[in-house]
């Protein structure tokens, strides 16, 4: 199948997905479905189809695959003011999965799990509805607020499943609130207990004085 067709499928798939997403309030733009919630954040579908390498590539499984006619869905949730300061960088009008915090994959598990072969066959349209309604809504419904997103990552002092230095990201949400104090604390202790990064604690102490808090590592 030629990369053309290949699109051309991808959008007849969509086109069955489409009707649940729209019901769910997310509103579509080429292969990013975005959803903005009571409390500004926003909840984001992207279909991402696997990459075409060069035919001189040297494919290792589990290491550097052949993605070639697959795809997958990647899941995020953005919260403003952080891409803003730190990581995927503020969105403009149309929301991708890299500006936001939280990010995972339909279907996360093992790597099979996670891409399929492009094709608009009803049962892997009714399998993808399946697993919106087991995996996708309710990962959204967990995090409809920046106080689920706080008490869920505040407490954690390495990278998680969901999200990369949580600390940084709370960090902020606390700041845009007012909270100060409670910001620089984890700010201060990212910046001292990670060293496996020699860079890192420098990156914090900047990103700390951009946001107009002192701190030493």
């Amino acid at each position: 199948m030629t990369k053309s067709a290949l699109a051309s499928t991808l959008d007849q798939l969509q086109q069955g997905l489409d009707p649940l997403l729209r019901e769910s309030g997310f509103g579509k733009s080429n292969r990013t479905y975005n959803r903005t919630t009571a409390d500004g954040l926003a909840h984001v579908i992207d279909f991402q189809m696997g990459r075409f390498d060069p035919p001189d590539t040297t494919h290792i499984p589990g290491l550097r695959e052949n993605l070639y006619g697959l795809f997958s869905v990647n899941l995020g949730v953005y919260v403003p003011e952080v891409a803003r300061h730190h990581g995927g960088g503020e969105a403009k009008s149309v929301v991708h999965d890299h500006n936001c915090c939280i990010r995972t994959r339909l279907g996360r598990g093992t790597r099979r799990e996670s891409w399929w072969k492009i094709s608009a066959d009803e049962p892997l349209v009714t399998q993808l509805l399946q697993r919106f309604q087991n995996e996708a809504f309710p990962l959204f419904q967990r995090f409809e607020n920046r106080d689920q997103i706080l008490n869920e990552f505040q407490t954690a002092t390495d990278n998680t499943d969901l999200m990369l230095v949580p600390r940084i990201v709370c960090a902020i949400i606390l700041l845009n609130r007012g909270d100060r104090e409670k910001a620089r604390h984890l700010l201060t202790a990212q910046a001292r207990d990670h060293t496996r990064n020699p860079h890192h604690p420098a990156y914090v102490v900047k990103l700390a004085q951009r946001l107009g808090i002192a701190i030493t590592p």
